[in-house]
């Protein structure tokens, strides 16, 4: 009787986007709207209590680190559990409310539209081993009071492009380059046509090698994306957890006789493509609790007398919102001259 009676609702909640980018930091970022429906099919005339969406967010984490306590030598070796919860986003928007007034709804479709305001200095979104800021809408239905709710629950994604901050995004792009000479061997020049990424972009990784010790051997070059993670405490910031992620890695061997390949064609190239999820690669963000960031680590084995060496060399690159690309760099720019 009660599946009978569950069955004469359906429920169902659609988005415009799951992604919200905020344009600016947390202090000058204006409000973003989130936009969707709930779509109800009823098949018998059927008494609402209420229909409301709620969106939610929170941050938490949970980590072994050490202590900070120096009351005593034996604590100051001391391995601590640190973890901390905190509701940043708890807001509802009522669509339909028979609490009060009975409110009853005939057989067919219907529709309800909704906007949720989300405010700008709400922080990123992060997925990591340890620690997480997770954001949700969720459509709630109650028919009466001796029946469950109905509900339905989609995950949203929220980013930021900042305009300031401990890594600014400056309006200009172009190349990014590094070079590194390793003394009395070899010295190496990076270069990518761009100094933002976003997912499922690709990378192609040029490197310019210039031997200095002409009896060196290359054996192999590699490059891979590096996504660094880094958790801090709320009560205290000193207190820190950082995790290092591979994104992805590409890898070229070469002979024995890859001397003279070298001498003839110093420029080779690696491509890095970058995962489409989001949860598979995160954008660069800096906050109270969270920060991210990204670097390529390209190396180069090496013979050197009949022992193999291997030398490396970092370049930073910073991963941001598709929106970047699409609204950003697309906006006109604006003079103070007249």
């Amino acid at each position: 009787m009660l599946s009978e009676l569950f069955s004469q609702v359906t429920l169902d909640l659609a988005l415009q986007s799951d992604t919200v980018v905020f344009h600016g930091n947390k202090d000058s970022a204006s409000p973003k709207p989130l936009s969707g429906k709930v779509l109800l099919k009823v098949l018998k005339r059927t008494k609402i209590s209420s229909l409301k969406v709620i969106s939610k967010g929170k941050t938490e984490f949970s980590f072994i680190g050490p202590s900070t306590t120096l009351h005593s030598t034996a604590d100051m070796d001391r391995d601590i559990y640190n973890s901390g919860k905190l509701q940043v986003l708890n807001k509802t928007e009522i669509l339909l409310n028979g609490k009060k007034n009975q409110k009853y709804l005939e057989p067919g479709t219907y529709e309800y539209s909704f906007i949720i305001t989300l405010p700008g200095d709400l922080p990123e979104s992060v997925y990591s081993t340890h620690g997480s800021t997770e954001y949700s809408v969720k459509a709630v239905l109650e028919t009466s009071s001796y029946l469950p709710r109905i509900t339905k629950k989609i995950p949203i994604y929220l980013g930021r492009i900042p305009y300031s901050g401990t890594r600014t995004l400056m309006s200009a792009d172009g190349p990014n380059e590094i070079q590194k000479e390793f003394a009395e061997k070899l010295s190496v020049k990076l270069n990518i046509s761009s100094k933002y990424y976003a997912e499922n972009q690709a990378i192609d990784l040029v490197a310019d090698i210039s031997l200095i010790d002409q009896n060196i051997k290359i054996l192999s070059i590699g490059a891979r994306m590096n996504e660094k993670t880094t958790i801090k405490t709320f009560a205290n910031p000193d207190i820190k957890k950082s995790v290092i992620k591979l994104i992805e890695s590409s890898r070229k061997c070469f002979g024995t006789d890859s001397k003279s390949k070298f001498l003839d064609s110093p420029k080779l190239s690696l491509e890095l493509r970058l995962p489409q999820a989001y949860k598979d690669m995160q954008h660069d963000i800096e906050n109270k609790t969270f920060s991210v960031s990204h670097q390529i680590r390209f190396d180069i084995t090496v013979e050197i007398d009949g022992t193999n060496q291997n030398l490396a060399v970092n370049l930073p690159v910073l991963v941001v919102p598709n929106e970047y690309f699409s609204e950003m760099i697309s906006l006109p720019e604006y003079s103070s001259k007249l």
